[in-house]
């Protein structure tokens, strides 16, 4: 009876967690997959298959690998996550920002220093997604300081706001053609130093938005914190922009744009 006991337990374990495969879960949060890191950093769910209960979509962003963003209000910190879309847009064409959207069987990858959900079935045969409720209120976006994405980079300050919606505010911008894919800008509040980008932004037209000049005033600057990490050589957090909404200059820079537009049609005529 012993013996017998013992297999029971044994199979229910197997069972589980799988026989020689991905350990599986049900039910985790965003919170749970992003805060439980093994280095301050990455996931310990990395290179596994869970259940997430997901959050409120933040953003839609189309290109290479579509990115469904999420956020669970419930959590201010450690509580968004950013889903990449390997099957063609099935999820990113079908979701909308507003939807609360869960995930079955879905793979959990810690790529280039950020914390991903992977919607691909190469990884996930079983993975699918749910809407679970629509209209829900996005989260406004987390008022940070410069200090909390710091260049160089600090892991502990600045990995709980992973891939949530963020601003920063009286900020400089500074020098340019910096990171990896050398498409980086400073953003100085004072003495503290961040990096925004604009890969993202749909309006930018180019690496650099218009407004990204060097020197120019901000009286804030919005977007999305991903963390880029690539070798030794590279490892950093950055602010992308998602559309000209997010670049808000001083009142008294936006004055002077507006009248050297004008002061060009007069001559012009």
């Amino acid at each position: 009876m012993v013996k017998k006991h013992w297999l029971g337990m044994v199979l229910v374990v197997v069972a589980l967690c799988g026989w020689g495969g991905a350990v599986h879960a049900d039910n985790l949060s965003i919170h749970d997959v992003q805060f439980n890191t093994s280095d301050g950093d990455a996931s310990v769910y990395d290179g596994q298959i869970h259940n997430v209960t997901g959050g409120i979509v933040t953003h839609v962003w189309r290109g290479f690998n579509d990115r469904v963003y999420l956020r669970d209000p419930a959590h201010s910190t450690w509580g968004a996550i950013v889903v990449k879309d390997g099957e063609d847009g099935e999820l990113a064409n079908n979701v909308n920002i507003g939807d609360w959207v869960s995930f079955s069987n879905i793979y959990v990858d810690e790529s280039r220093g950020t914390t991903f959900l992977q919607y691909r079935r190469d990884d996930a045969p079983d993975v699918a997604f749910n809407i679970d409720s629509v209209d829900n209120t996005v989260p406004a976006p987390t008022l940070l300081t410069a200090a909390d994405l710091a260049i160089p980079l600090d892991h502990s300050a600045s990995e709980p706001y992973e891939s949530m919606i963020v601003t920063l505010e009286d900020v400089t911008i500074g020098a340019r053609d910096l990171g990896k894919a050398e498409d980086n800008y400073e953003l100085w509040q004072d003495t503290d130093l961040a990096w925004g980008a604009d890969y993202m932004n749909g309006d930018a037209g180019g690496p650099y938005h218009p407004l990204s000049d060097t020197g120019r005033t901000l009286d804030s600057i919005t977007g999305l914190v991903e963390q880029y990490t690539k070798d030794p050589s590279w490892d950093y957090y950055q602010l992308l922009t998602r559309s000209t909404a997010d670049i808000v200059p001083e009142p008294g820079t936006l004055l002077l744009m507006v009248g050297g537009v004008l002061l060009g049609l007069r001559r012009r005529r």
